[in-house]
């Protein structure tokens, strides 16, 4: 019996497997990625330096605009602060001083008559014409330089109104100088009746007129101050805001140079970041400054001018008092008063060194003034109101009025100076902010370069 045939290995009836090529269009063998990864991680590396470089220089170029409209918008501002409002504000103030002035001169004409020996007549002509010259120029400036709707009607009224005191004015001296022989003191009726219009239109339409004038000036430049130390604290605000942001991408690109390429700080990185951090440091300072400037020359120099401009006005109006308490004895009472008034306001206005002395001694010889009239003597209380000597009222008014005008333009050039001196603190940074950061950007750029050219 034949032993069976064994069946045959299942090995060697099956087909033996072999790799397959790929399909055409089929995803790569995973085993190739292995070699790619390298190759994406160094072309990213440049990309990632060239992104970070470019924020830098937005950055930069940020801080470069924000300094150079700041610093545009200080020299604007500083412009018109010195070149209209501050000037406006201090020819409405020379404007209500002549104002006043003018009618004080007046009743000094009048009041002296025609007696030279007994006052200095032709001196208060003198002064007469010079202040109604002085009003006609600073009405004429403000026009000039500009007032709105509401400024320019109130100046064609107060030329109008100026035109009328004119008149009323020259048919009171007109009328005065028709009667020869007459007493000090005591022009006729007539001329009387015509300055007393004049005065009332002055202290009613005219000098309020001036008065609004002047505080909208001022108004104009306390604007004017208040939007430029705003405006100079926001840009200093966004060139620090702009110059942090710089030195922190500056920072952050040096330490990953340091890391991924174990170097050592770029000198030129380094350059740049300290140029970006010390133009942000001073171009702050600077803006912040200005509006500290701004502040203080309003403040401290041009406030105490403008204050005692109108003291001025209001000393020489307390002056033309006197005389027309001397020249209308049937007013006496209300001019006494009216004087008292004024000479109460005077005394806070009059604290600058060299001022209240002066102002005692004017009160002093009003007293004796009056005295001199209680006591019968009024020719003798004419030339104490009127001559310009030593030891009579005229004097001591005239040596208060001195140191006033003295003071009041110490202010003034104090303002003006402080004013320059901004422009002068400007002057400079028309070009420095370009060429720094110019520089700087330069310094980035030659920092970062052979680390790119490493990748080529």
């Amino acid at each position: 019996m034949t032993a069976p045939v064994a069946a045959p290995a299942a090995s060697s009836t099956r087909a033996i497997s072999r790799p397959t090529a790929p399909a055409s269009g089929s995803a790569p063998l995973a085993a190739t990625r292995p070699d790619t990864a390298p190759v994406r991680r160094r072309s990213s590396v440049p990309t990632r330096l060239r992104a970070a470089t470019t924020v830098v220089v937005a950055l930069v170029a940020g801080l470069l605009a924000a300094l150079v409209v700041g610093v545009a918008a200080a020299r604007d501002n500083l412009h018109t602060i010195g070149g209209r409002t501050a000037p406006q504000a201090a020819t409405a103030a020379d404007l209500y001083y002549a104002l006043a002035d003018m009618d004080a001169q007046v009743a000094n004409v009048l009041l002296i008559g025609h007696d030279e020996q007994i006052g200095n007549k032709q001196s208060a002509l003198r002064q007469l014409r010079q202040d109604r010259a002085a009003v006609t120029a600073a009405l004429q400036t403000l026009l000039d330089r500009g007032l709105d709707t509401a400024g320019e009607d109130t100046a064609r009224t107060l030329l109008a109104d100026l035109a009328t005191y004119d008149a009323l004015t020259a048919q009171a001296r007109y009328a005065d100088d028709q009667v020869l022989e007459r007493p000090v003191a005591r022009p006729p009726a007539n001329a009387t009746s015509f300055y007393l219009s004049a005065t009332a239109l002055m202290h009613q339409d005219l000098l309020p007129a001036a008065d609004r004038l002047g505080r909208t000036a001022e108004a104009g430049l306390a604007g004017s101050a208040d939007d430029g130390r705003s405006t100079a604290r926001v840009a200093a605000l966004a060139v620090v805001a702009f110059g942090a942001a710089a030195v922190l991408a500056l920072l952050v690109v040096q330490v990953r140079i340091t890391g991924r390429f174990r170097r050592v700080f770029s000198p030129f990185l380094v350059a740049a970041t300290v140029l970006v951090a010390v133009l942000t440091g001073l171009g702050s300072s600077l803006l912040l400054d200005h509006g500290d400037r701004v502040r203080d020359a309003k403040a401290e120099a041009f406030d105490p001018f403008a204050a005692l401009a109108r003291t001025r006005a209001v000393a020489s109006d307390a002056n033309a008092d006197e005389s027309r308490y001397l020249m209308l004895p049937d007013r006496a009472g209300y001019y006494r008063a009216q004087f008292a008034e004024k000479a109460a306001q005077l005394v806070p206005m009059s604290t600058e060194p060299g001022l209240a002395q002066r102002l005692a001694a004017f009160r002093r010889d009003d007293e004796a003034l009056v005295a001199a009239v209680n006591s019968g003597r009024r020719d003798t209380a004419v030339g104490m109101a009127t001559n310009v000597g030593r030891g009579n009222l005229a004097f001591e008014f005239y040596d208060y009025q001195s140191v006033l005008d003295s003071t009041a333009q110490t202010h003034h050039d104090d303002f003006t100076d402080r004013i320059d001196a901004g422009r002068d603190a400007l002057a400079g940074w028309r070009w420095a902010p370009p060429l720094v950061l110019g520089v700087g950007v330069l310094l980035v750029l030659a920092g970062v370069r052979p680390r790119l050219r490493e990748y080529r």
